[in-house]
């Protein structure tokens, strides 16, 4: 059984455990294209 000694870190658990980083970083840039695509289109910018 699991300890509380046995604690692995919260990014094992995550299926991409190498790449979260990346991951973030590409989801903050679809997230901030579509941002800039609805205000382009609203004529905001």
């Amino acid at each position: 059984m699991a300890g509380p000694d046995d604690e692995k870190p919260w990014t094992d658990t995550l299926p991409f455990p190498r790449r979260w980083l990346g991951y973030i970083a590409i989801k903050l840039l679809v997230v901030a294209l579509a941002v800039f695509l609805a205000l382009r289109w609203k004529g905001v910018l």
